[in-house]
């Protein structure tokens, strides 16, 4: 039974909704002629004001702690990179007569405490979590991951792991070859760096090698000094092994701008260079078409990394509530919390996935959507930033503001995306080209709908606007402040205080409306038709406002071409064209901690997942 706040009015008490009959004109079309229901104080309003001073609190505590942070900033401080930091290298490797030429991106990340520790693989985590760094609660922490541009089949990235509280010390690395763990750190920067220091140190290197540094740094203009010397390492037994020379130019917040390192007969250069273009990635989805999902059954799925040196280890770290996306390779990619990574992961057995390359946009991730093999992060640095689905940063887009909605598409190479402060882009999806810009003149924290030439735009100022896709100018506006909007043929419909309203895309104008019981949690279209979620009571309409089907509570819906999967508090079901369902399951029950369904499509079947790296898989799969 629906709960006090979601129950319809009534002129009398009612015990059971339950037991009454159905909505005697749920199967009539309305009639055009009656008017649009008058606009009410929507009862959210006071908890957008209540969120808006909590942001400023936060706001304002954090910004006294980031003073008290920079009072005590060290010389070595100076010269990392920020976070979601992004650079491009290109990089030759000579071997004897041979010179192999790469081209690299690296991201920066800055994180702290053992949850910064627990941001890469489990096992290269677990190395560094058995040494003794007694101060891992209040570690700070630069990691850096490279991923290659030009080589598609290398997708083992190379991770760095530096400790940062004073200086800049190098606790563990992972390249495709090799990997390293040191203990204490290979101090690569002191605290007070300057021309003319000179630094030693000792230690392990991992399970079969100690190191000796020698390093010393030289100024090379205002901004950088170049940071020389050797590292040796040594076996347990005292044999000297590999002897390793280092060039490095360290420059004001930008980390390493070049390196030169050289060992036996080989010698790698790398230097920073210009972006590259994007390289063209797919930008479309083919439908999704289910065989026999009557036929389907549940199972359990759980994921793990696998490190090229220190081999496989479970999933640490925690997701994000965001709702994973799947690309056209059949990748799923996970958001994780904090200042967050994108992790994509694929199966490895029958029971598990496995994570195959991290990418870091910076900030907290807000959104997360996929496009063909292009996946799009909104993130809390105010920015829309694109990867492939080889881990590459293809290109990243500064907001004016944060943008709390994902970007919805508009054709197979193009989308638009409408931040907080009402700004609409439409963009390239594969370059992050901005085509038109135009702004709605009132915040905005609803999605958009696109169709039909149009973009709707619902404003928190109570005004639902529809602007040509084509352009940028606007066609039409209604007094309306909607929750969600979809376009079915020549109609826009919006849902507003439990109310459907069918809008021409022409005009604007009301072609008929239709009360909604319950709270809104989901809208789509499927089968040539409006599906409309609540918490109450959820209906099918036809295009004419004809209710079609009646579908109890719902909290998430998963359409594909020919398949409706409905996701509701205790059990999904898959609905078929014709309205009919032909299968059932029992879900796992909501906690606390988790009180929607993130569900995901797949070229199989749909995935539901978890607040952990495990989920369910419910396909005809063997």
């Amino acid at each position: 039974m629906p709960s006090a706040h979601e129950q319809p009015w009534s002129p009398f008490p009612v015990q059971d909704w339950s037991s009454l009959p159905p909505d005697p004109l749920g199967g009539v079309a309305i009639n055009p002629t009656w008017p649009a229901p008058k606009e009410q104080w929507p009862w959210w309003r006071p908890l957008v004001v209540f969120g808006l001073v909590a942001a400023l609190v936060a706001v304002a505590a954090f910004v006294a702690s980031s003073v008290g942070v920079a009072a005590r900033v060290t010389t070595a401080a100076r010269y990392l990179p920020t976070d979601g930091a992004v650079s491009y290298e290109r990089t030759a490797t000579t071997s004897e007569l041979k010179t192999t030429v790469g081209i690299n991106v690296t991201e920066a990340a800055r994180l702290s405490g053992v949850a910064g520790l627990l941001s890469t693989d489990g096992a290269f985590a677990a190395k560094m979590l058995d040494e003794a760094y007694a101060d891992r609660e209040r570690i700070q922490i630069l990691r850096t991951t490279t991923t290659a541009i030009n080589d598609p089949a290398a997708i083992a990235q190379t991770i760095r792991f530096y400790r940062v509280n004073a200086g800049v010390e190098l606790m563990g690395v992972s390249t495709p070859s090799e990997g390293y763990v040191y203990s204490p750190a290979l101090l690569l920067l002191p605290a007070d760096v300057d021309a003319g220091s000179h630094w030693t140190g000792a230690g392990s290197a991992g399970e079969t090698l100690d190191y000796r540094s020698e390093l010393q740094a030289d100024a090379v203009n205002s901004d950088c000094l170049r940071v020389t010397g050797q590292v040796r390492y040594l076996s347990k037994a005292g044999q000297l092994g590999r002897v390793v020379t280092v060039a490095q130019t360290w420059c004001l917040r930008e980390g390493i701008l070049t390196e030169n390192q050289s060992y036996a007969d080989v010698r790698v250069a790398s230097s920073r260079i210009d972006p590259p273009p994007p390289s063209v990635q797919t930008t479309t989805n083919a439908a999704i078409h289910w065989t026999a999902p009557e036929h389907w059954t549940t199972k359990a799925f759980s994921t793990i990394s696998v490190n090229p040196t220190f081999g496989e280890g479970p999933m640490v770290g925690s997701p994000a509530a965001v709702t994973p996306v799947r690309t056209e390779s059949d990748l799923v990619i996970r958001a994780t919390l904090g200042r967050g990574d994108l992790v994509a992961t694929t199966p490895k057995t029958p029971t598990e996935w496995t994570s195959i390359w991290r990418g870091h946009p910076g900030g907290t991730i807000m959104t997360l959507s996929a496009f063909g093999n292009v996946i799009i992060a909104t993130t809390s640095n105010r920015q829309i930033v694109a990867y492939s689905d080889v881990g590459v940063r293809l290109w990243q887009l500064s907001l004016g503001d944060l943008a709390p909605t994902a970007p919805v598409r508009i054709n197979d190479r193009e989308a638009v995306l409408v931040d907080l402060a009402g700004v609409i882009r439409r963009f390239d999806l594969a370059t992050g080209t901005v085509l038109w810009q135009g702004n709605v003149g009132s915040d905005v924290n609803v999605s958009p709908a696109a169709g039909a030439g149009l973009v709707v735009i619902m404003d928190r100022g109570g005004t639902t606007t529809a602007y040509e896709q084509a352009t940028g100018q606007r066609r039409w506006n209604a007094d309306m402040q909607g929750a969600a909007a979809t376009v079915i043929s020549d109609t826009v419909v919006v849902i507003q205080d439990q109310t459907a309203h069918a809008l021409l895309t022409t005009t604007g104008t009301h072609r008929w409306v239709r009360p909604i019981f319950g709270t809104l949690t989901d809208m789509a279209t499927f089968a040539g038709q409006i599906v409309v979620a609540t918490k109450s009571e959820s209906v099918i309409l036809r295009g004419d406002g004809v209710v079609t089907k009646q579908l109890g509570p719902l909290l998430t819906l998963t359409p594909s071409r020919d398949h409706l999967v409905a996701w509701g508090p205790t059990e999904a079901s898959v609905i078929a064209k014709d309205g009919t369902v032909v299968s059932r399951w029992t879900l796992p029950a909501l906690t606390l901690s988790l009180q929607d369904r993130p569900a995901l499509a797949t070229s199989e079947g749909v995935l539901l997942f978890s607040n952990d790296w495990t989920f369910q898989a419910r396909d005809n799969a063997v």
